[in-house]
């Protein structure tokens, strides 16, 4: 009898774990997506580059091997005192999913990555007309667990490329911190 019980005890802390896991997953969903569309809704624009499989990191490191500048700056923007939290924090993102329904409630039009040669090709007034203010690109957002944010954000097709940006959660809302 005190087998099962002990059995039972181990099953149910396994267990618990599991949820835990699948929450945080939920809640970085959840948190990740509301920012992406406070971004959009500030900036007034409708129109969205699909989101890289890849992390911000992972990008970073891709186009500048030799240089590893971006961990140092997340790391600090975030307060983290390890590379270890980066990483988890990192590997919590690599599962997102845009919420493409919302985006679409919100009129929001989301471009394939693919689709970029036709979208440069098209230099029609239709793109224009459907993106008066261009098209926007961001990475996946990394969040601690302080409510603080780093994502890579700006206009696609600029020549200056998208920045380093924090937000922090207040008020029910992220707030962009100028540096």
């Amino acid at each position: 009898m005190k087998k099962s019980h002990f059995v039972l005890v181990i099953l149910f802390i396994i267990l618990s774990c599991q949820k835990k896991d699948n929450y945080s997953q939920l809640t970085y969903n959840q948190k990740a997506n509301e920012l992406i569309e406070q971004v959009l809704k500030n900036d007034s624009c409708n129109c969205l580059l699909e989101i890289p499989h890849e992390s911000m990191i992972k990008i970073s490191m891709t186009e500048s091997p030799r240089f590893d500048i971006i961990r140092k700056k997340i790391m600090e923007k975030l307060n983290l005192e390890g590379e270890h939290q980066l990483d988890s924090l990192e590997k919590v993102s690599e599962n997102f999913v845009l919420d493409s329904l919302l985006l679409k409630k919100n009129n929001i039009t989301i471009f394939r990555i693919d689709s970029i040669h036709e979208l440069t090709e098209d230099r029609s007034t239709k793109l224009i007309k459907k993106c008066p203010n261009g098209i926007l690109y961001c990475t996946k957002p990394i969040l601690n667990k302080d409510k603080t944010a780093v994502l890579f954000y700006g206009q696609a097709f600029n020549c200056f490329g998208p920045q380093l940006r924090v937000y922090n959660y207040k008020n029910e809302k992220w707030v962009y911190e100028k540096n």
